[in-house]
């Protein structure tokens, strides 16, 4: 019985790590543009031999490896954020926002989060950009 309060213990420690980490600051801003890109990273090569007394016979086949990245050029206030998500699976799908429209958002150091009708996407913020203020 004493283990079992103690996973609860455990358990509920986690559980509100977890939830104190998802409570987010989020920001309205304007999606600028989003882009996604597909680079060639190079091929994987699979081999097999099968041995027959004293003759083999082997085969081989490659497979493409991409690196698949949906780009995000988002403005909040006076800068200009331009981030990056990767797209590490074939069924994996950037958020889905409209350019030129409102995107809910939370930086954090080099994060971005961005809210979307699917959920929420993370990214990794490559560019902040200062925008420029007209002199008065």
């Amino acid at each position: 019985m004493r283990k079992f309060f103690v996973l609860v213990i455990v358990l509920g420690t986690f559980v509100c790590a977890e939830a104190k980490d998802k409570n987010r600051a989020w920001q309205t801003g304007k999606v600028l543009d989003s882009d996604q890109a597909r680079r060639y990273l190079g091929s994987v090569n699979n081999a097999s031999a099968t041995v027959y007394g004293s003759t083999a016979q082997a085969t081989g086949s490659s497979t493409a490896v991409y690196k698949v990245t949906q780009t995000y050029v988002i403005e909040i206030d006076n800068y200009i954020y331009i981030g990056e998500e990767r797209l590490r699976w074939r069924w994996s799908k950037p958020a889905d926002l409209t350019v030129n429209g409102p995107v809910i958002v939370e930086t954090k150091k080099d994060k971005m989060y961005i809210l979307a009708d699917d959920g929420e996407h993370e990214a990794t913020i490559v560019k902040k950009i200062l925008k420029e203020t007209p002199d008065k």
